[in-house]
């Protein structure tokens, strides 16, 4: 298999996994079970391989990505199991009354919009940028393998919403759930390439800053979701506290980490969300959900390997950089801007 070939794999594979396995949303026995495989591969897998090359092709930075990623969220989540609508949706707890309005869940809907957009898709990519810098302006598919991937999602999509949910939502915002896919791709292909463009050529800040900071972005997101649920404070303050966060880190990254030299602090970055969900995992194992400790021992290890490999330091246990780039082992990336 090319490195390329190996690419694809790894971005196509690590999306349901941080989503669905690492969230808990998916158990292992779930995960692992053919068909729930099959179904979180073809959504996640195609639906990240998808935003992936658009960002290449339109060649328009980190920004397109992750506007690609609410886009993802919305046609997951609004589009194809509706649980933006559905006010049962089995992950809603409190969430489907409080800020429902006009049919939809609102505060759900934002939040799973900005879980979509940074753990779903832009997470896996710059894990992929970080252990194949060599390809990081590089399509890994072809033309008719691209236009292949986007049939598997849409018929994956087909597939969740006439199969696994048959909840009919309010059709207009439907409709608009729809519109906004296409708007948010329509602002991706456009939005400036300088818009998240890191302002100094190398790092500012020491990696554990950005540790701290993608811990807290997830941490403290997951945590507004659902606090106010049982209480009387407006919607409106969870989704704007959400946004503030979100944004927050964002342009913090963009201001501290720097265009070159940052391996250090992507690693960092990448760990912070890793390390919320290996404190998750702990959490969902001593709630009763069998396995997830050892997802949380496996990913707890990859961290520590992840840190070490990008400062140049021998890794400790997951020695696969032969079956990410074949016989050859590559020196720790320097992140370039995209």
């Amino acid at each position: 298999m090319t490195e390329k070939g190996r690419a694809l794999w790894v971005l196509a594979l690590l999306s349901p996994i941080v989503a669905e396995l690492l969230s808990g949303s998916s158990p292992p026995i779930e995960f692992l079970s053919p068909l729930s495989f099959a179904l979180l591969l073809g959504l996640y897998g195609s639906g990240v391989l998808v935003v992936r090359e658009l960002s290449v092709i339109w060649n328009r930075g980190w920004m397109s990505v992750i506007v690609l990623g609410a886009a993802y969220g919305i046609l997951e989540e609004g589009v194809a199991v509706k649980s933006f609508f559905d006010p049962f949706w089995m992950d809603l707890g409190g969430l489907g009354e409080y800020g429902r309005f006009l049919g939809t869940n609102w505060v759900w809907a934002v939040w799973l919009t900005i879980f979509h957009s940074m753990i779903s898709i832009t997470l896996p990519i710059l894990i992929l940028a970080l252990l194949y810098p060599n390809l990081r302006n590089e399509r890994l598919l072809t033309r008719r393998r691209f236009e292949s991937v986007i049939v598997i999602l849409l018929l994956d999509v087909l597939v969740c919403t006439f199969v696994l949910n048959n909840y009919v939502p309010f059709m207009p915002m439907y409709f608009l759930a729809i519109v906004a896919v296409f708007g948010l791709a329509f602002y991706a292909k456009h939005v400036p390439k300088e818009f998240m463009m890191p302002k100094e050529q190398n790092p500012t800040w020491a990696p554990w800053k950005f540790g701290v900071l993608g811990f807290l972005m997830l941490s403290l997101d997951f945590l507004l979701a659902g606090a106010f649920s049982e209480t009387n404070i407006p919607p409106v303050v969870p989704v704007m506290l959400m946004l503030f966060v979100s944004a927050f880190a964002v342009v913090s990254i963009k201001d501290f980490i720097g265009r070159t030299n940052n391996a250090p602090q992507t690693a960092a970055l990448i760990s912070g969300p890793l390390a919320f969900f290996v404190l998750l995992g702990v959490a969902l194992e001593l709630s009763g959900t069998i396995g997830m400790s050892i997802v949380a021992l496996v990913t707890a290890l990859f961290i520590v390997d992840l840190n070490r490999w990008a400062r140049g330091k021998k890794v400790l246990v997951f020695r696969v950089w032969a079956i990410l780039h074949g016989s050859r082992t590559p020196a720790p990336a320097n992140m370039a801007a995209r």
